[in-house]
């Protein structure tokens, strides 16, 4: 894999490999309830900062 040093290079890098991002990912649908990653705070809060950050939702 050739190095990543631009934006233009990580949007190439994602559209190049969907397929397998895709075929990789997990869907929070299919975590059970008590699933240490769902009960975490922290990710509420860096959504709730990128929000505010941006101005909305991305």
């Amino acid at each position: 894999m050739a190095k990543i040093e631009t934006v233009q290079d990580f949007k190439k890098y994602l559209k190049e490999n969907r397929e397998l991002l895709h075929k990789n990912a997990v869907r929070i649908e299919d975590l059970p309830p008590d699933d240490d990653w769902i009960l975490d705070d922290e990710w509420d809060e860096i959504y709730k900062q990128e929000v505010l950050k941006n101005g909305k939702a991305v």
